[in-house]
């Protein structure tokens, strides 16, 4: 599908969320990107592919997000293999915590313990069907030494996981 070559073509797309940190558990990838008049062009483009299964839009202009957010399902390899791409579209002048800027920070504060606990926590999760943004697996684990979903489920009740969160990892190697 190449749709981040696409996105770059009319301003820098970046993969951010799992996918950047090596943390998949699911077929899904996160993508900001930015210039979003000319992003609408190119994903118009994307309703004529055979493999994009689904397309969905969300503005979100109006609300602390503050963006557009497309949500496509992109049939892979196989008929089962169907990919989630999660893409939020900005202003270059947007205001606000991006994800692209949280990459740099996790990717110097992961070893191979905590991804240990990252990725058993969220398989857990999603075995369970529960759905929660996985960037609060992140901050349990790394701020807070949370290693088991159990633990995890405890301390998730006492945060608000209903707005945006500046949450950064505040350990380094």
């Amino acid at each position: 599908m190449e749709i981040i070559g696409k996105c770059n073509k009319i301003g820098q797309a970046h993969v951010v969320g799992a996918t950047a940190y090596d943390l998949l558990v699911d077929h899904d990838i996160d993508i900001e990107t930015f210039s979003a008049a000319e992003a609408m062009l190119i994903l118009s483009d994307l309703t004529s592919n055979p493999k994009v299964l689904e397309l969905k839009y969300r503005n979100y202009l109006e609300t602390p997000f503050n963006g557009y957010y497309f949500k496509i399902q992109y049939q892979h390899a196989a008929p089962s293999e169907i990919w989630n791409i999660d893409m939020w579209l900005f202003s270059e002048t947007r205001n606000g915590p991006l994800s692209r800027d949280l990459v740099s920070f996790m990717n110097n504060s992961l070893t191979i313990d905590n991804r240990k606990y990252m990725l058993k926590i969220k398989e857990e999760l999603l075995k369970k069907s529960i759905i929660l943004p996985s960037i609060y697996v992140y901050q349990a684990v790394l701020d807070n030494d949370i290693r088991s979903t159990e633990a995890f489920l405890n301390w998730i009740e006492q945060q608000d996981v209903d707005n945006q969160t500046n949450w950064r990892p505040s350990k380094k190697l």
